[in-house]
């Protein structure tokens, strides 16, 4: 149990003073409720829990908890959490705690401000006190967050003060980048098999290779004269000789035909006469 008095903010002091205005003005039952109940002690809390996401992504949300174990007669509170405003933000509305209370929160540059307070003639609460309050993920960070006070307001206004209770710490990583999609590159266009001369399988100096290297024929450089449409398969051999003895013998042959027809004419003429 804490019992310690301390300088308190502006804002510290206001949020305790409404806090303090709504336990006295709750109603006129709840007046007459707290005239006739003797003076009670300070409201009883030794610590407090705070858990949350270990890691969430940008837009994510951090859901928050808060536990107040073992309290006594709690009619209000007022919790002061540390945030890194750059990196989270309160969802409006998202605060929670005990039933039968009125529930608020409000984010005043670092500090994340939960507040509860009993109605009407709602009893004082003990035990294990639940809330909870729901952050957005602005901004990759780690950050860390820390219940730095913890304000108990009992039924006759009495407070209790905790400081630095409890802290817990989110990394928020960066929405991951999409791999971009690889644009199809142009159809690739084949290339031409080699040309294989006729014979081109046979061996050294063999039919058809021309150079005796295995029949291999390059298509640009092979000077070799084509064979005639229809004939053999061309052996690469120059018959240009063959042909001019071929047709001399026939124009020999023609002129002994010639000049044995005009000795014949010539000896039936004589022979005339």
């Amino acid at each position: 149990m804490q019992h310690r008095t301390r300088l308190r903010s502006r804002t510290t002091t206001r949020l305790t003073t409404t806090l303090r205005t709504a336990v006295i003005t709750a109603g006129g039952v709840g007046l007459a409720v707290l005239a006739a109940t003797p003076a009670a002690a300070a409201p009883v809390a030794t610590t407090a829990t705070i858990t949350a996401p270990a890691t969430v992504t940008v837009g994510d949300t951090v859901d928050v908890a808060l536990t107040l174990p073992a309290t006594s007669d709690v009619f209000a509170y007022e919790i002061d959490i540390a945030a890194d405003a750059d990196a989270v933000e309160v969802v409006d509305g998202s605060a929670t705690g005990p039933d039968g209370g009125f529930d608020s929160v409000e984010q005043d540059g670092d500090t994340v401000t939960l507040l509860h307070t009993r109605l009407g003639t709602s009893p004082a609460l003990s035990g294990d006190l639940a809330a909870s309050v729901e952050l957005t993920a602005t901004s990759p960070a780690t950050v860390d967050l820390a219940v730095t006070s913890v304000t108990l307001v009992a039924s006759d206004g009495s407070t209790t003060t905790l400081t630095d209770p409890a802290s817990t710490t989110v990394t928020i990583a960066a929405v991951p980048t999409a791999s971009p999609t690889p644009t199809p590159g142009p159809p690739s266009t084949p290339t031409a098999a080699p040309t294989t001369a006729p014979g081109g399988t046979g061996g050294a100096g063999g039919p058809g290779t021309g150079t005796g290297t295995g029949g291999s024929v390059d298509p640009v450089t092979d000077t070799s004269p084509a064979p005639a449409g229809g004939a053999l398969a061309w052996t690469g051999a120059d018959l240009a000789p063959w042909i001019a003895a071929s047709v001399a013998l026939l124009l020999a042959g023609a002129g002994l035909v010639a000049a044995r027809r005009r000795a014949s004419r010539a000896t039936r003429t004589e022979d005339a006469r």
